[in-house]
């Protein structure tokens, strides 16, 4: 069983959370709480309303035993931040975010971090819907 913490909870953030928390710890950060309340009272996880850039925010979601997190905010810049303190001073093994904007896609990829960028992806499932 791993331990994961999310960084973002809205509708991506919602269903990976929702996956991964029947077989694993999942720890979910939001600085809105209307995001973390549509994961519902049945949510398998600890949900934390608070702002992610905050050191303390992290080490209270338990960025320190964590396996794994996934950056999953609108803020290329914030999910890059926060990726790479969870590399360099947490010593998290995978760190995963989400980049909008394929310019610093290219960018971050230099960091280490692996980096999902939703209209490459999208891009290529319809390819192969007419390929």
């Amino acid at each position: 069983m791993k331990y994961i913490i999310i960084i973002g909870c809205s509708r991506t953030g919602r269903v990976l959370a929702r996956e991964l928390a029947d077989n694993h710890n999942v720890a979910v950060v939001d600085k809105n709480l209307k995001n973390l309340d549509a994961l519902k009272e049945d949510f398998n996880g600890k949900k934390i309303w608070a702002d992610a850039l905050d050191v303390n925010t992290l080490e209270d979601a338990g960025i320190k035993e964590a396996d794994a997190v996934f950056l999953l905010t609108g803020n290329d810049n914030l999910n890059v931040v926060v990726g790479k303190a969870s590399r360099r001073k947490y010593g998290v093994k995978k760190v995963v975010l989400q980049v909008n904007d394929p310019v610093k896609k290219e960018i971050f990829k230099e960091e280490g971090l692996t980096i999902i960028n939703k209209t490459d992806i999208l891009s290529e499932v319809l390819k192969k819907c007419i390929l």
